[in-house]
């Protein structure tokens, strides 16, 4: 089994109160926020279910990505090999929904003084910034203006470094490559950012596929990535920096990595997420634009997100087993059915209790399984693609950590308390020592008669972890794993006492 660490998706913040409508006819007024990159405007929640704003400076519209774990893929050029896929941890940022605008550029350079124009070119000094383009600016005459009708494409044949410019005016950045990624390909890594299935005419301006030049923006809804994030595929190249993890990071880079494929891309490979390919940043060409994100704290802390941390779930026996070990923690294994209420009261309060949520990422590792039951001749769930039920994790994952505890047992592994459990959530704390068990009930730590199942009882939960704990002996926690300090040696041994 792959793995595939997750993160549960909490509910998005509903806009906040503000004035009041003023009968009971008049809906209420959205929500305005002032931060230190101007005003927002709550616009509530997408078509995916997570949050979006209006950026009045330029009237952009921007997605709320929250803070959490994705299944980041590894690049292979050949796209006929299987590649491999790491656990990354991004904190919360705003994205545009869509690429920056032929018109919204005009705008910000008319905020500008001192611009030069020379061989149908814009300079700022000795910067250049863009040039003139059958489907972007006009520039002529001294003049700088939108190519009649291509106002609402994304804004082509301008360098890096008006994209930069303009990330910052508006108080922002372009993005750094594993934000894009993760803002394209979900939490659970998709090829694409629709799924994994190929490109048509519906999902991606390509060059197979298009009519071989820009298209405005938005103008393939069904090729929206996981969060509601338009044109991540096709259409034009986004500008990025080219970091792969927080630990590339360096404060003088420039972003010079292009990312998504555009309507030049014949081959499927290039419209894949963690395609990449890079353009010098004084490049002004017909095919690559832009997209801010804002990932300052203060901003988000002003429109109110990133407030609450999301729960980590894996979805992999093996590597929950293989991580736990190695940090020498207990796993929490959650047992649902599809259709069971105490599961969904258990999902929907327990899981995004902040008690729970902090101390199971840091000193624990959740491991969760999913079977239809009752519902199984008309399933919520995929039967593979990204979870419906537990947002951020496979389906079919999840499916064989259950079959692998209650359905597919190997009896001389899997203790019958767990696969015969009596009542759903199956809920038991696990040893994931696997090589010092002698017997299957050594995988036991804790019982599911210890673990209430009412849906209400999460520092109850904390608990039996914490007593699990004290018979590993001393855990390591998750940041700790994460900047690759060592951790200690369980001090569990098998006895026929136990």
């Amino acid at each position: 089994m792959r793995l595939l660490t997750r993160l549960t998706t909490s509910a998005a913040l509903l806009p906040l109160l503000v004035n009041g409508a003023t009968s009971q006819d008049q809906a209420p007024k959205p929500a305005v926020y002032e931060t230190p990159a101007g005003q927002f405007t709550d616009l509530g929640l997408n078509d995916r279910g997570y949050r979006e704003l209006r950026r009045e400076r330029d009237g952009a519209v921007v997605v709320v990505v929250p803070a959490g774990w994705f299944s980041k893929q590894s690049y292979i050029g050949d796209p006929g090999i299987e590649a491999d896929s790491v656990s990354l941890h991004t904190e919360a940022f705003l994205i545009d929904k869509y690429e920056v605008t032929n018109a919204q550029v005009a705008k910000y350079l008319g905020t500008l003084k001192d611009l030069k124009f020379k061989e149908s070119g814009l300079w700022d000094g000795d910067t250049p910034l863009a040039r003139d383009h059958d489907w972007g600016l006009k520039i002529a005459d001294g003049k700088v203006s939108v190519q009649a009708g291509y106002e609402k494409h994304p804004s082509v044949a301008t360098t890096g470094k008006l994209a930069l410019r303009y990330a910052r005016w508006i108080g922002g950045d372009l993005p750094y490559g594993y934000e894009w990624e993760k803002a394209a390909a979900g939490p659970s890594g998709l090829l694409f950012p629709w799924g994994d299935a190929p490109s048509d005419s519906t999902r991606a301006n390509s060059f197979l596929h298009g009519p071989k030049h820009t298209m405005p923006v938005g103008s393939y809804p069904a090729g929206a990535s996981p969060y509601g994030v338009h044109d991540m595929a096709g259409n034009v190249y986004d500008r990025c920096y080219w970091f792969e993890t927080p630990q590339d990071i360096k404060p003088d880079a420039v972003p010079r990595m292009i990312r998504g494929g555009s309507w030049v891309s014949p081959h499927w490979a290039n419209l894949r997420c963690v395609d990449r390919c890079s353009q010098p940043m004084d490049a002004a060409d017909g095919s690559v634009g832009f997209r801010c994100l804002i990932r300052d704290p203060a901003v988000l802390k002003a429109v109110g997100e990133g407030a609450k941390p999301l729960l980590r779930i894996h979805d992999d026996v093996d590597a929950a087993f293989k991580e736990a070990a190695a940090r020498n923690v207990p796993i929490f294994l959650f047992l649902a059915y599809e259709t069971c209420g105490q599961c969904d009261r258990s999902r929907a309060q327990v899981f995004t209790d902040r008690r729970f949520i902090e101390y199971v990422n840091e000193h624990a590792v959740l491991l969760a399984g999913q079977d239809p039951g009752d519902g199984r001749s008309d399933p919520v769930e995929p039967a593979q693609g990204p979870s419906v039920l537990y947002p951020g994790c496979r389906a079919e994952n999840l499916q064989e950590t259950f079959d692998y505890f209650c359905r597919a047992v190997n009896v001389k592994v899997v203790p019958t308390q767990i696969s015969d459990f009596r009542m759903s959530p199956g809920l038991f704390v696990l040893n994931p020592h696997l090589e010092l068990h002698q017997e299957p009930d050594d995988m036991l730590l804790v019982g599911e008669s210890s673990l209430r199942k009412s849906g209400d009882d999460p520092q109850g939960w904390i608990d039996q972890v914490e007593k699990a704990q004290k018979l590993l002996g001393s855990g390591q926690s998750f940041s700790d794993f994460r900047a690759g300090k060592p951790a200690t040696a369980t001090i569990w041994r098998h006895t026929d006492e136990e």
